[in-house]
């Protein structure tokens, strides 16, 4: 596939949004998105540099797995990366998201920073003088990515795509401390940070329930497959 400009990337966005029943322009919730597509989900420490995992099985079951040494914002980008494989790329075989930069790569970085942070639903949150001068304010910064729940990185990536920052506005606003500012202005610093080791998003236990139920494993097999999705969970 060749690669994608700005404008088809947010077209692909905008209409996979709009077939899953999606608004065009809010935050997306990431965890029930992935309810709602029915894409079982693992967040797991990864090796450095590995992000996710993805894969389709023939019957087209979905799974991801997602390094949960991430910050939550880059967990977000990942997996939104990792449905531009899913639903896609021609050729889903099981695929790692790193530092690798194909085409394929590049476009599905492109898919995922249209579909967390549609235009419109940018623009929106930026006011007409900043848009003007190309020069956004730290508060508006902060704003967009707590909206949209994204990294710093991600989104003046995305500025400067869509053309509202220039370089030399992203690189002075990359270079304020992410953790520090967030807390000036009063945010909740957890976007920032690492989280959600253990959390199992999926229909695994039920299934396991039903086994049990139905005398097709014993007891000690249903307790030793729910310990699998429990063990080191932590609060959603």
């Amino acid at each position: 596939m060749k690669k994608l400009t700005v404008h088809e990337a947010d077209i692909l966005a905008s209409k996979f949004r709009t077939q899953i029943g999606l608004n065009p322009n809010d935050p997306i919730n990431i965890k029930t998105l992935l309810r709602k597509l029915q894409i079982t989900t693992m967040y797991r420490p990864l090796s450095e540099n590995s992000y996710g995992i993805s894969c389709k099985s023939n019957t087209g079951k979905m799974f991801m797995l997602i390094s949960s040494n991430s910050t939550r914002g880059r967990q977000h980008f990942t997996i939104a990366h990792e449905l531009y494989h899913l639903y896609f790329d021609k050729n889903p075989a099981p695929h790692m998201c790193g530092l690798v930069s194909t085409t394929e790569e590049k476009n599905a970085d492109m898919f995922a920073s249209s579909l967390l942070l549609p235009k419109e639903g940018v623009y929106a949150m930026i006011s007409n003088e900043e848009i003007l001068k190309h020069k956004i304010n730290l508060a508006t910064i902060l704003r967009i990515e707590q909206m949209f729940q994204v990294s710093r990185h991600m989104l003046l990536i995305r500025l400067k795509n869509i053309g509202i920052i220039a370089e030399k506005e992203f690189n002075e606003l990359h270079d304020i401390p992410v953790l520090e500012s967030a807390r000036e202005y009063g945010y909740d610093s957890s976007l920032y940070k690492s989280g959600n080791k253990g959390l199992f998003i999926g229909d695994f236990g039920e299934k396991a329930r039903i086994l049990f139920e139905s005398g097709r494993i014993s007891e000690g097999h249903y307790m030793e497959l729910l310990n699998m999705i429990s063990d080191e969970r932590e609060e959603n």
